[in-house]
């Protein structure tokens, strides 16, 4: 990264950014002296990993980092400042701390910013990628670059002005002022500061020490709006003549439309339009068929008085017993044999859990013979872009999308499947389509996080974790939404197995923070049309989350503590210091009612390490979480109340999975309908009390947070709640199947 204590010259950043290109590098890790730790008494050290060397997001900043700098900043006569992120804002609060970094780095207040998302830009390849939690690292230096090119041009001007060095002016709250006290305004100074090439002095970024947003916290910028109505998501757009469209989709996996009688449906007065579309079938984009009306109301009437007959589905025979029998008959073996001292041989299984935002797939369009333009908020809009022109049999530059802010996400618009449907739509009503997938659609088809089972054995020797191996087998993820894209051309260089395998060991789902010993973690995986997706941290949420359990069962087999038994075996000081954090924040330890426990998850990955301190409940009907406390060690925390949000989000994720939520495949079909059957955390699931705690930087720059938390705090809940009835997790959601 650009370094702090030098000027920057723009020829130097351009060919280092363009040309540079990542480098793979696998070391073998020993004792922590540097030696091997064979030492009576002393943790074994776990064989290297290719997360702890380079992990994904180490790759897709490398990846995209050429087309960071294509950042557009509009500084207005009146000293606005126009900003677009290239990034989608779904809760997470990136846009807020983007613009924090571009208002503290330019000097402006953010009161003076006007913020929007970028639209889609093909030329922008990968650069335009919202996911994997790299959203605010990767714009880290291409922001505080560009700011600090902006600042020098400006002063370079204010300097031709006033006849004064530039080196003698400072800039503050959007003006150069002179030594004397002496102000002009950004604004003013735009002009002549576009006409020069090459600044008086080189560019400088600041030091952390110069920070004065960064660092603090700050409310998301739209929170107002949000909160009083007055945020504009895709289906409150104003676009003249947008159609309310519904859409009726097949009750089992990639079925198709073999007829249709719609003519009890045409009857309903207001309906505009029923129109079939094929989707895109090739990408588990699902067909079917659409209603138009003059409401929504009456497009779902309409839709409910279709007779559709669907065609047999590649899923029909299945079921959840024989997707875990064929998730069985693929998964790795393990090898390690059984050790006298002890041994841990257990099976886990994680059902389908869906994405379920409070904002359904949604997308506007307007198709016209020469032109596409489609808003939605997409997380890889340039995939959706190349997509639709091939379906609508286009030219990439006839295909706008408008980015906009979606009310949550999880992973769920990495695809575009709302965007490519209301684009078929449109091209054949003829008008603009404002689609909305109902409630029903959205759980039905949506891309799933995908089943999985679990095998993992443990072995003691000598009173150590001497061997760790962990064997998942789950139905493949769809990685052609774009992420494939950015790591495909590399991975499969260093990766035989592919980029999904690739993804799996340069997350944190081959990696963990302890020393284990001899240590295997694997991934099988068998192709089925149960669409599937990442789901908010991709393999992590499942296998980190079991290893922590395994982790507290493992101290427990050795009359340890399980919180000093984590400490012993964390790799570094700087985990060590999380997990002290939460210990003494949380009161490790503290004396509470029969019934009522403690449980700890901890978790690395993106750069930032977090542990939860949970307390569970289990004397009622349900479990229920009394308190949560949370340390965190994000590098350099950019905005440590979005931090914080992002990280109280994952707790109520960990929860939701491990107690209440998932999905039954029966014959190919998704049961659940809606929220009385697809139970997620709600209000009365919130612990009363909840904390986060920060710690002070131990880096220069920030690592990743949106996704960070899920792992440990689903650990968390799940240990609590076997501390506290002296059970064994091992079927989720607990709820349904109690162990």
């Amino acid at each position: 990264m650009t370094t702090v204590d030098k000027p920057i010259e723009r020829r130097t950043v351009l060919k280092g950014f363009l040309i540079g290109g990542p480098i793979l590098a696998i070391g073998a890790r020993l004792g922590l002296d540097g030696s091997p730790s064979d030492s009576a008494g002393a943790a074994i050290p776990a064989s290297p990993e290719l997360s702890e060397n380079q992990d994904l997001t180490d790759f897709l900043v490398l990846s995209g980092q050429p087309f960071y700098y294509d950042l557009r900043v509009d500084i207005k006569p009146d000293n606005r400042v126009y900003f677009e992120v290239p990034r989608m804002d779904v809760g997470t609060g990136c846009m807020t701390a983007v613009t924090m970094l571009m208002a503290d780095n330019l000097d402006v207040p953010m009161e003076n910013f006007d913020v929007a998302l970028s639209k889609a830009e093909p030329r922008r390849a990968s650069g335009q990628l919202t996911g994997g939690s790299h959203a605010v690292r990767s714009l880290w230096d291409p922001v505080r670059v560009i700011a600090a090119q902006i600042k020098a041009h400006l002063k370079s001007a204010a300097s031709d002005h006033w006849g004064i060095s530039p080196g003698a002016l400072r800039t503050e709250n959007g003006h150069v002022v002179a030594p004397d006290g002496r102000k002009l305004s950004y604004g003013e100074l735009t002009a002549a500061a576009a006409k020069i090439t090459v600044p008086k002095e080189p560019p400088r970024i600041k030091a952390a020490e110069e920070y004065k947003l960064i660092g603090q916290p700050r409310s998301r910028m739209n929170a107002l709006d949000i909160a009083t109505g007055k945020a504009l998501y895709a289906m409150d757009l104003p676009v003249p003549g947008a159609l309310p469209t519904v859409l009726a989709m097949s009750a089992t996996a990639g079925a198709a439309v073999v007829s249709v009688d719609d003519s009890e449906a045409r009857k309903i007065p207001g309906v505009i339009a029923i129109t079939r579309i094929p989707g895109m079938p090739e990408m588990f984009i699902p067909g079917g068929v659409a209603v138009t009306a003059e409401t929504f109301g009456i497009a779902r009437k309409a839709k409910n008085a279709l007779k559709v007959q669907w065609s047999a589905g590649p899923m029909d025979s299945l079921s959840d017993p024989q997707i875990d029998d064929l998730l069985r008959s693929i998964q790795d073996k393990t090898v390690a044999p059984d050790s006298d001292e002890g041994t841990i041989d257990a099976t886990f299984r994680w059902p389908y859990v869906n994405h379920a935002p409070m904002e359904t797939n949604t997308a506007v369009g307007h198709v016209t013979a020469d032109k596409a333009e489609i808003w939605s908020g997409l997380q890889i809009p340039n995939t959706a872009v190349r997509n639709i022109a091939q379906v609508l049999g286009m030219k990439e530059e006839q295909v706008v999308i408008h980015i906009l802010p979606r009310g949550g996400a999880f992973g769920r618009y990495l695809f575009h499947d709302a965007a490519l449907q209301v684009a078929q739509i449109s091209q054949r009503v003829g008008k603009p389509i404002k689609l909305m997938w109902l409630r029903e659609e959205d759980i039905k088809h949506g891309r799933n996080r995908p089943a999985s089972v679990h095998h993992v054995k443990a072995t003691i020797r000598d009173g150590q974790v001497a061997t760790f191996e962990h064997r998942q087998a789950c139905p493949e993820m769809d990685v052609r939404h774009g992420l494939g894209d950015a790591v495909s051309h590399q991975a499969v260089t260093h990766n035989n197995d592919g980029t999904d395998q690739y993804i799996f060991h340069a997350t944190s789902s081959g990696h963990m923070p302890y020393d284990v010993g001899w240590k295997s973690i694997t991934l099988q995986q068998h192709l089925l049309a149960v669409p599937s997706g990442a789901w908010r941290v991709v393999y992590s949420g499942q296998v980190c989350s079991i290893n922590e359990i395994i982790i507290d069962e493992l101290a427990r087999l050795l009359h340890k503590d399980e919180y000093e038994f984590r400490r012993d075996l964390l790799k570094t000081d700087k985990h060590r210091a999380v997990l002290d954090k939460v210990a003494h924040e949380g009161q490790w330890g503290r004396k509470l009612p029969d019934g009522v426990a403690q449980g700890i998850g901890f978790h690395e990955e993106y750069k930032s390490i977090v542990a939860y301190l949970m307390e569970v409940d289990v004397r009622g009907r349900e479990p229920r979480l009394r308190r949560c406390t949370i340390a965190v060690d994000v590098g350099h925390c950019v905005n440590p109340k979005g931090t914080a949000a992002g990280l109280m989000s994952a707790a109520h994720d960990g929860f939701g999975v491990v107690f209440r939520a998932a999905l039954h495949v029966d014959n190919g079909a998704i049961r659940e309908t809606n929220w009385h059957t697809y139970r997620w955390t709600r209000i009365y699931d919130s612990a009363p009390e909840m904390s986060v705690h920060i710690l002070p930087a131990t880096n220069v720059e920030p690592g990743g947070i949106g996704e960070l938390g899920v792992p440990a705090a689903t650990a968390a809940a799940a240990n609590a709640w076997a501390r506290a009835t002296g059970k064994k997790p091992r079927n989720f959601p607990i709820n349904e199947y109690g162990a």
